[in-house]
């Protein structure tokens, strides 16, 4: 499909749907137009549904990769039973990670350590000083889609998240990628519903250049980002257990991703990509805060709660254990290797951890005993390491004015997320032990920072930047 086609299609569909604006915070945002309809199913197709042969030997990868998506609002993971039935259909049959944890808080750095299975901080993907981060993902990083493409794999990428656009390096490896244009104009933004996405991912299937090659298909989703365009009737009717209004709002985004994400399962289905030959994993780039409860924040970026880094990680499909559940630790670091573990595509060097073993069942428990996460947000500079029973984080800017967001637990603070799941209360005494091994962690990833020779920053004066500011990309 020819990019420009695609573009002004997308922004035709957009306009007459009312698809509002696409904005980050951590404050309140500007009301949006409401919209209560839920985008239909796609429809059933009549008779046998065509399954194709593993081809070269491999599987086809899907990726889903959701921003802003909440996990202790997804339906698999204890969340209402009406957010996200399809997906909980998804876990049913097939894995679900229990304690997976986000690196980042926010949409870039978290999907450089999902794509490329390191850190952003290793790989010059942080912004130490207190500016707009322009970081740009260099070339001598080797993603997800390069790998698969080396390997025989036919590459397809979408995003509707300016964060991944090609400027910033995310298209390496690609066949085809599509990005969301610069579908706004003065006061107005338009956000691409997971909706329109599908559409937009399924003509790129139908048009295969290459059909006898294994298909990977990445898709970065955006229903669940700000702002939340919900009417109160459809709102109140996910606030049953007296959850805030802004959360009843969010439980309805979450149900219209959870609705894109079956289209486009049962539209690849009908193509005959099915679990017989197909992966299909899902996973958050992070999570929201929702200001539920108020010490986890407004949104995200600043923040290192459960609420902005719990990461949602669901592997359906080919060779796939059903109704698996993975315990231990596992980190977004994590889904690079995983995924070549599962495909059977070899190289991967960094510190993530193969958990394909586990996925297909053969273990339900990962060895790994902590995972890190950290944010350099224009004025937050924080790193927090959790495990299956603590949760303890540090503040590495030393003065009020230097933070930009208003500190609502200590500096430093130690959790025991088995009394307090919500890590709303600090203990009273730190786990040294703990911190000691996040303070080491942080200061061997700022020399790896420091000694990788390839940073690379877009240009001050390149559009994106505008559309980003535009976007509320930007900590004032």
């Amino acid at each position: 499909m020819r990019r420009a086609g695609w573009a002004i299609g997308l922004l035709g569909v957009a306009l007459v749907a009312g698809i509002g604006l696409m904005r980050y915070s951590a404050g309140p945002q500007p009301a949006a137009p409401q919209r209560d309809a839920v985008e239909p199913d796609v429809e059933e197709q009549e008779g046998p549904i065509p399954v194709r042969p593993l081809a070269q030997g491999k599987p086809n990868v899907i990726l889903i990769i959701a921003c802003t998506l909440r996990r202790d609002q997804l339906t698999p993971y204890g969340g209402p039973e009406q957010t996200s039935p399809f997906l909980e259909q998804l876990a049913d049959r097939g894995t679900r990670f229990a304690h997976a944890v986000d690196s980042a808080p926010w949409t870039r750095p978290a999907s450089t350590a999902v794509l490329t299975g390191r850190h952003a901080i290793e790989v010059g993907m942080v912004e130490p000083e207190v500016k707009l981060n322009r970081r740009r993902l260099s070339g001598q990083v080797i993603t997800v889609a390069e790998r698969l493409h080396d390997a025989g794999f036919e590459t397809f990428g979408l995003t509707a998240n300016p964060n991944l656009n090609r400027v910033f390096g995310f298209d390496q490896g690609f066949d085809a990628y599509h990005e969301s244009q610069e579908l706004w104009a003065e006061n107005d933004v338009v956000k691409v519903s997971s909706a329109e996405l599908v559409l937009r991912a399924l003509d790129l299937v139908d048009e295969r250049q290459q059909p006898d090659a294994p298909l990977y298909l990445q898709l970065l989703t955006i229903d669940t980002h700000e702002p939340i365009e919900v009417g109160a009737r459809r709102a109140k009717a996910l606030m049953r257990d007296g959850v805030p209004h802004r959360v009843g709002a969010y439980r309805v985004e979450v149900q219209r991703w959870d609705l894109g994400l079956k289209n486009l399962w049962m539209g690849l289905n009908h193509r005959g990509y099915t679990e017989q030959n197909t992966i299909l994993m899902v996973v958050n780039d992070h999570g929201e805060g929702l200001s539920w409860p108020p010490e986890h924040g407004m949104g995200h970026g600043n923040f290192l709660m459960p609420s902005a880094v719990d990461m949602p990680w669901i592997v359906h499909g080919h060779s796939v254990a059903l109704g698996h559940v993975v315990g231990g630790m596992a980190s977004q670091v994590d889904v690079h290797p995983t995924l070549m573990g599962l495909v059977g595509v070899e190289g991967y060097e960094g510190p993530g951890r193969d958990w394909s073993a586990q996925v297909r069942g053969e273990s339900d428990r990962t060895e790994r005993e902590r995972a890190y996460v950290d944010t350099w947000f224009v004025r937050a500079s924080r790193a927090a390491v959790y495990t299956e029973t603590r949760f303890c984080m540090h503040d590495f800017f030393d003065l009020p004015e230097q933070l930009g967001v208003e500190r609502r637990l200590p500096r430093t603070a130690c959790f025991d997320r088995r009394i307090d799941p919500n890590v709303r209360d600090p203990l009273p005494k730190l786990d040294q032990p703990l911190l000691d091994d996040l303070f080491a962690w942080r200061e061997q990833m700022w020399s790896a920072y420091e000694a990788w020779p390839h940073h690379e920053s877009i240009n001050e004066d390149d559009p994106v930047l505008q559309q980003l500011e535009e976007l509320g990309y930007v900590d004032d």
